[in-house]
């Protein structure tokens, strides 16, 4: 009788690790390794690529699991690390590939901006102390990083969805001194025009406006209005352009947490 059955066959872990894995592998892993193998040169792969090419991660649960993870490993509890400036480039080709969902596109140019604003975001919080965790240099390195990344990531303005425009708008008050953000500062307005009946999100982009445009004393000014009201607040010893920055940061985390999900629905 035994005979009629074919014998056991012999275990094999390896194989059953690699099925785990592809049926447990998020579907937006696979998309951002199709993209950075495809845009970045693997000798220019940085120190956080394991996270998308190796198995000693995951397997990841979810696209937010996995997303959650990547980011921190990148800015971790928003500061840089000595790694962080590699990363950027392999960052700002996804935040600027068509194959890469919208949202995620939006949450990828908004970790950008919180790269290059960390100095900002940081001394506001913190003030008069040192954040902790903070390494100055690190942090300074990835902001070069991606002040060299921002014409690619200007250049999708007009393609861009919505939330991908909010987070380019903040990304680019923050280099007001640079020329890839001249025109994108006037579009920026015009956008502000076209969403009149939206008060938070013409209010926020006017304001990013005013960040990247308006001299000291009328930006302190305009600060001083918006958090007297409802946003936290910041110190008037600080420069004007840091604490506009820290707003900024906090009216984008709203606009995309309460608002934009009902938009899209």
């Amino acid at each position: 009788m035994a005979d009629a059955f074919p014998p056991p066959e012999e275990w094999d872990a390896a194989a059953a690790d690699r099925f785990r894995d592809e049926c447990f592998e998020p579907g937006l892993r696979r998309i951002f390794r199709s993209v950075v193998t495809d845009r970045i040169p693997t000798d220019e792969l940085p120190p956080h690529s394991p996270l998308l090419f190796g198995p000693e991660f995951g397997p990841f649960a979810s696209d937010r699991e996995f997303a959650s993870d990547f980011y921190n490993e990148i800015h971790h509890q928003g500061t840089s690390n000595a790694y962080t400036a590699q990363a950027v480039p392999m960052v700002a080709a996804l935040a600027s590939d068509e194959r890469v969902p919208a949202d995620e596109r939006a949450s990828l140019t908004t970790l950008l901006f919180r790269v290059a604003a960390e100095t900002d975001l940081l001394s506001a919080d913190v003030w008069p102390r040192q954040h902790p965790q903070a390494d100055p240099a690190a942090a300074a390195r990835a902001r070069a990083a991606v002040r060299r990344a921002l014409p690619e990531l200007a250049a999708r303005w007009d393609t861009a969805s919505l939330d991908v425009r909010l987070a380019l708008a903040a990304l680019c008050a923050s280099f007001p001194e640079e020329p890839a953000s001249f025109p994108l500062l006037e579009r920026t307005g015009a956008l502000a025009e076209d969403l009149h009946d939206s008060r938070p999100l013409s209010g926020f982009l006017r304001f990013a406006l005013l960040t990247g445009t308006a001299p000291e004393e009328a930006l302190h000014t305009r600060v001083d209005e918006l958090t007297a009201s409802y946003w936290r607040t910041t110190p008037r010893e600080l420069p004007a352009r840091q604490r506009a920055v820290h707003l900024l940061d906090q009216m984008l985390a709203w606009l995309r947490w309460k608002m934009l999900p009902n938009l899209a629905e």
